[in-house]
């Protein structure tokens, strides 16, 4: 019988907060799935210090990758905690498992965003969770920025949806990014938070397409501190949960498990 090996997969943080947060969606996937769910994170959250994460420390991808490889593994199935197919996906974690082992094989679940409108739906129980209410005000729906055009794509994509499903104008609601990569080469993540909040009007809701607090997403993060500096002085607003904190997101990660691996759901 193959020996596998299942990933939950983020970015990572240096915030131990986005750690903890995603070592508790892989419990609660292993509980639903009945198969154990590693967290492991691509970068940055194997240098928080172990003890503000229970003592224990975060696992890196590569490292968990090799690890495997070394216990006898033979292929890992990985679902990837990102919303679309940013280069970590399509480039990153290939790479990885190839360096683990070249008889490693890899089953990478498609990213969360998808036809089939849930993270979309997501996105509208946030909205309406944060006090929205139609005529209230602005909605800026903001991602990180992305240096890959069809992570922006991904943003556009929603921004769309919930315009259609809502009835809003492009002025209602608007995509923008919390930072951009300089030049005209990345101009494709305009507007910029900053400049998007600078225009609201009535009490704004900041709709984050953030999954796991951190530097940025977290409580007093960037996205709050660029509101803070930039929003008109008379403008209300708020920012919305994020969508890892969304009791429907286990779901949605099995869902798509069950689309690389159906024999084990």
């Amino acid at each position: 019988m193959t020996k596998f090996r299942i990933f939950l997969a983020d970015n990572g943080s240096l915030e131990p907060g986005s750690t903890l947060a995603l070592r508790s969606l892989a419990a609660e996937l292993g509980r639903t799935m009945g198969h154990e769910i590693r967290p492991v994170s691509m970068l940055h959250s194997g240098k928080v210090a172990p003890e503000l994460l229970g003592g224990e420390p975060a696992v890196l991808f590569k490292d968990a990758a090799k690890a495997a490889a070394l216990d006898g593994a033979e292929e890992l199935i990985v679902i990837p905690l990102f919303l679309g197919p940013s280069r970590t996906v399509t480039e990153s974690i290939p790479e990885q498992v190839r360096e683990a082992g070249a008889w490693l094989r890899l089953r990478a679940a498609p990213p969360l965003y998808g036809a089939d409108g849930a993270v979309r739906k997501i996105l509208l129980d946030n909205l309406i969770a944060a006090g929205w209410a139609r005529g209230t005000g602005s909605v800026l729906l903001c991602d990180h920025g992305s240096p890959s055009r069809e992570m922006t794509a991904v943003r556009d994509a929603l921004a769309a949806e919930l315009r259609g499903g809502l009835k809003l104008s492009a002025d209602d609601l608007t995509a923008c990014s919390m930072e951009r990569r300089p030049g005209d080469k990345y101009a494709f993540n305009e507007p910029l938070l900053e400049s998007a909040i600078g225009k609201a009007r009535g009490e704004a809701i900041v709709l984050m397409q953030f999954l796991l607090p951190g530097r940025h997403a977290g409580t007093g993060g960037d996205v709050a501190e660029i509101c803070r500096e930039h929003a008109p002085a008379d403008l209300k607003w708020k920012l919305s949960p994020l969508i890892g904190a969304h009791p429907g997101l286990p779901a949605l990660l099995e869902e798509r498990f069950r689309q690389v691996a159906p024999e084990l759901v």
